[in-house]
């Protein structure tokens, strides 16, 4: 018997537990905008670093820097499309497994 191919959001709903629908468009876009604007304002800090500190441009500057600001963004941008709840409850979880881990 060959298995029906489901569309990618019909897979994403049913991985996600039956989330609705317009809550999954939400991260989604969600997550675009934070990643596309992450680069941006990371460009202007890393510029910023460059012009006024005098701090070279290192690869290991740029991605913590990136991981920083995705981070910062992230909550933002939760926070104005009513979501701050959902992902603090998510930081939460991974810091508890962090903790338990050491």
């Amino acid at each position: 018997m060959r298995r029906i191919k489901q569309p990618m959001l019909e897979k994403l709903i049913w991985r996600l537990k039956s989330a609705p629908r317009l809550k999954i468009i939400k991260f989604l876009v969600i997550f675009s905008i934070t990643g596309s604007s992450c680069l941006v304002v990371s460009d202007k800090i890393s510029e910023y670093l460059v012009t006024m500190v005098g701090l070279g441009q290192h690869v290991a500057i740029n991605i913590i820097l990136i991981t920083i600001t995705y981070q910062i963004l992230l909550l933002f941008f939760c926070f104005i499309f009513g979501e701050l709840g959902y992902v603090m409850g998510k930081y939460r979880k991974l810091r508890a497994l962090v903790m338990r881990s050491k």
